[in-house]
């Protein structure tokens, strides 16, 4: 307590220097808040994906020839019943449009329902097994997902978003046994309204989801076709079996069934391989990969990930630190007097290290406090235009949605915590053990 009231005492003799660390340190609080959010909404298991940390993603056949060339192509729903649904390496599996993480805007994913007469509204599509509703859990708001028996049957079901609910059939309205029409004549009865998810979780946020056995299997003869595939493991030791797996199954096939695999076009003469695990990826991984904008076939490293992450901290988190332990050092000098007559009457270096810390405590825990409302401020109010430096900007229609649990969750609060130590260590610590060290005489001699 004593050491709290002269912190306070300190503040109001040194206002300019307060107000700067107060200052310094809300900014860094902020901007390493804002990071903190974004890659906490990328990465932790929030809704409707809880499995992220035991979700791996395929995203196709790789075909390597031996001058060098290389040729890729998504996958069929014949590779999908062929090498997936049924390995005993895997949890849950479902082929999807969503998991490429790019262009989702166009193509098959992009689709418009008909409201009425020439009124057609625009949707986020996908195609995918009964699977896919244990891999994403998503809260029914009535009604139930499809099952593999109406997959199987290819029963002409969906599931729809409760925001897409609101657009066709009105507020309030229950959509379940209505019919939604997709634009090409595909009329599909809606057996589950979902609560939507935010375009901040591309891979799962969608407003139809249709079983995949409605759409001609496009190509089922071969391997060659448009999804990706995205299942859940149980641990690393069964995602290692399963490349190991995958990777005896593509020689099998290129032995015994070339044919159906993609062709590519590299010269006469040319000898070509099958991988289907150059695309593998942990959700980590996708995450970076996505984020770069990267081939989906480009495989992305552990080191890149640990040199990505650790870069981003150092620059948000430490460098302003470092900052501020200039002006902490920059105090120490004009203070350095009064420490060494505190010294000559006998207090000891641990009590008056423990006195600087303190008073830097009270200014960093201020300043942090400030930061933390700073970024929930920033991120919740200019939404549309932070996240979209850090998402792709094709998926964010509109301002996207923030829900409390990205916000105000366990883990950043921790988080936040843990930087104020942090800070307050580097920015007080250092700069004042190494002014305590000097000798009493010299201490004194320094100009004030």
């Amino acid at each position: 307590m004593r050491y709290f009231r002269q912190a306070l005492a300190m503040m109001r003799e040194e206002r300019l220097f307060s107000g700067i660390y107060i200052v310094g340190t809300a900014l860094a609080i902020a901007f390493t808040m804002v990071m903190a959010v974004v890659y906490y909404i990328k990465l932790a298991p929030i809704y409707p994906e809880p499995n992220r940390a035991r979700t791996v993603y395929f995203e196709g056949i790789c075909i390597e020839a031996d001058n060098g060339g290389m040729g890729q192509t998504p996958f069929s729903a014949k590779a999908y019943e062929d090498w997936f649904q049924k390995s005993p390496n895997i949890e849950y599996c479902s082929p999807t449009l969503l998991a490429a993480g790019t262009g989702k805007t166009l193509g098959r994913c992009h689709t418009f329902v008909v409201r009425g007469k020439d009124d057609y509204v625009d949707a986020i599509r996908n195609e995918t097994s009964a699977d896919f509703f244990k891999i994403y859990a998503y809260d029914f708001v009535s009604g139930r997902p499809f099952t593999q028996k109406e997959v199987e049957g290819e029963e002409a079901v969906c599931v729809i978003s409760d925001g897409l609910s609101e657009r066709l059939f009105g507020k309030g309205v229950d959509a379940v046994g209505k019919t939604v029409e997709l634009a090409g004549s595909w009329n599909l009865r809606v057996v589950g309204v979902m609560r939507s998810g935010s375009q901040l979780t591309p891979d799962s946020y969608v407003d139809v989801i249709a079983p995949y056995t409605l759409f001609g299997l496009q190509m089922n003869v071969r391997y060659q076709g448009l999804y990706s595939i995205v299942a859940t493991v149980s641990d690393d030791a069964h995602l290692q079996a399963l490349k190991q797996e995958l990777d005896d199954i593509a020689a099998r096939t290129q032995q015994s069934h070339p044919e159906q695999l993609p062709m590519f076009g590299f010269g006469e003469g040319v000898k070509t391989k099958c991988v289907l695990t150059k695309g593998v990826e942990t959700h980590p991984m996708h995450v970076l990969r996505t984020e770069n904008r990267d081939s989906v076939f480009k495989v992305v490293t552990v080191w890149q990930l640990v040199k990505h992450y650790v870069g981003i901290l150092f620059v948000l988190l430490f460098v302003p630190a470092l900052n501020l332990c200039a002006i902490v050092a920059g105090r120490m000098e004009r203070r350095s007097a009064e420490m060494a007559v505190r010294k000559t009457f006998g207090a000891r270096r641990s009590t008056l290290l423990n006195q600087v810390v303190i008073e830097n405590l009270v200014l960093t825990t201020i300043g942090g406090i400030i930061g933390l409302v700073l970024s929930w401020v920033a991120i919740y109010g200019l939404r549309r235009e932070i996240l979209g430096m850090f998402f792709d900007n094709s998926t964010l229609s509109t301002a996207p949605i923030v829900e409390g649990e990205m916000l105000f969750a366990p883990t950043l609060f921790i988080g936040a915590f843990v930087a104020i130590l942090v800070l307050n260590m580097l920015a007080a610590v250092v700069p004042a053990w190494w002014s305590l060290r000097k000798p009493i005489v010299e201490s004194m001699m320094e100009k004030r």
